[in-house]
């Protein structure tokens, strides 16, 4: 099983950055740091009969989404990886180029209106 140490190690990281009250100006003194990235699997953990989708630590303050679990959640207008599209200059700790690649005008659309309406509802 992959650990955060082994993305970290191995270098698997595309993006790492700062996310929640931290990125957008809203923390106060008792605000944790929360923080997202997106990696990909070693060929062996790609072509392996258990996937992993995602990596967290006990919290959900560091969670760590494989390259196409992030994928099917921006096709889907999750909220929670769609921030990962517009980070913050200053919150970026990793950005590989390969996550240029990924234009927000493909998933930014109408169904985001719902998501975010959803999402809002039960924060």
């Amino acid at each position: 099983m992959l650990t955060i140490e082994d993305l970290r190690e191995n270098n698997l990281i595309l993006l790492e950055m700062i996310s929640g009250s931290r990125a957008y100006g809203l923390a106060t003194e008792t605000s944790d740091i929360d923080i997202k990235d997106v990696f990909y699997l070693p060929q062996a953990d790609f072509y392996g009969l258990e996937r992993i989708h995602q990596i967290s630590n006990e919290t959900n303050d560091i969670v760590y989404y494989e390259l196409g679990r992030f994928v099917e959640l921006l096709l889907e207008s999750n909220p929670n990886v769609m921030e990962l599209l517009f980070p913050p200059s200053d919150c970026i700790r990793i950005y590989h180029p390969l996550i240029t690649q990924f234009k927000p005008e493909w998933f930014v659309s109408k169904q985001c209106q719902q998501t975010f309406a959803g999402y809002s509802q039960i924060s």
